[in-house]
């Protein structure tokens, strides 16, 4: 008995969850990923015809969250040396060419949002169609990019067996849209009860949730995956599963992802296509959504544990060893 309750002190001793990586970093990745994926949803939406140029702002505010969330990434890495080391190295630094990708991101989304406020202004912005095309084929491109990037980020830190995956990368792109087009959902339909003549059609909003429904159920389905090849793949890979699921971080995976994140949205969108006079339930439903992509984002980066040296490795079983020996010595006492 003694032995068996030894076990659980290696969790304790030599597991601990990576802390280099903190809040800001998880702050940076739900902010990028939101802003991201409402930027691309959004220049779709203009792309199936359903965007009108009064009201297109509404769709293409997310460079504006992308920005915000680069700010936190600054915060981390600080202004001085160590930022400029990153900026400066992109041959060898996943942060150094995220840094271009977010700030190319940034500047052809803002360019995107100044001219579909334009017309607002009485300026005729037609004649510029070739010019936009171009702007919101590479606003979309840079948009993807920025979704996907937010994942590739986490998974290039190789001793973190928990983030060394292509499936992060997945998981945070689908997350990235999935959260990004709820975010334009909840614009539109705001914009749509302030301004009723003016609002979007219903066949876009249809289309908007259409496109969110599946993408929470492709998110679910990822993740599931994700945390199954993590638990079958390193030991320390295994242990942050544990940590999620069971640990210390089982209430935010349970209670801050998997409840608001995927069971309360499919409920309340459920009982909202049955009754679309009830908007509360679409702003409770986005909401809970927006909550869950939040707390995916902390889950994963703080359930990383660093791989284990082979010295620690040595030190761990020169533990148990004189731990046996203890409990057999008290056992054989008795």
């Amino acid at each position: 008995m003694d032995v068996e309750q030894a076990r659980p002190a290696r969790s304790i001793i030599y597991l601990k969850p990576q802390n280099e990586w903190g809040w800001q970093v998880a702050l940076y990745l739900y902010l990028a990923g939101i802003g991201a994926g409402s930027l691309a949803t959004g220049i779709l939406m203009e792309w199936l015809g359903y965007a009108h140029y009064p009201s297109r702002a509404i769709l293409l505010w997310g460079p504006i969250l992308v920005a915000l969330g680069a700010l936190f990434l600054v915060l981390k890495l600080g202004i001085k040396r160590r930022f400029l080391n990153t900026v400066l190295n992109p041959k060898t630094s996943w942060l150094s060419r995220g840094f271009y990708i977010l700030a190319m991101c940034i500047i052809v989304g803002v360019i995107i949002l100044a001219i579909s406020i334009l017309p607002l202004l009485r300026i005729d912005t037609d004649k510029w169609s070739p010019l936009l095309w171009i702007l919101d084929v590479t606003g979309f491109i840079l948009a993807l990019a920025t979704a996907i990037y937010t994942g590739i980020l986490i998974q290039a830190v190789r001793y973190v067996p928990f983030w060394n995956t292509p499936l992060l990368p997945a998981l945070f792109t689908v997350s990235s849209l999935s959260t990004g087009t709820m975010a334009t959902i909840l614009s539109v339909l705001g914009y749509s009860i302030l301004t009723p003549s003016e609002g979007y059609p219903a066949q876009m909003m249809n289309t908007l949730t259409l496109i969110e429904q599946s993408l929470i159920i492709i998110e679910a389905l990822v993740l599931a995956l994700y945390l199954f090849s993590r638990y079958k793949a390193e030991e320390e890979g295994k242990s942050s599963v544990r940590l999620l699921l069971s640990g210390n971080l089982k209430f935010m995976f349970w209670l801050g992802i998997i409840v608001p994140g995927f069971f309360f949205p499919i409920i309340l969108e459920f009982l909202y296509s049955r009754s679309h006079n009830y908007h509360l339930l679409l702003f409770l439903a986005g909401a809970f959504l927006l909550i869950g992509g939040l707390f995916l984002r902390f889950g994963v980066i703080y359930a990383g544990i660093k791989e284990q040296h082979p010295f620690q490795k040595l030190i761990e079983n020169q533990y148990y060893l004189r731990t046996f020996k203890e409990n057999q010595g008290r056992f054989l006492r008795f």
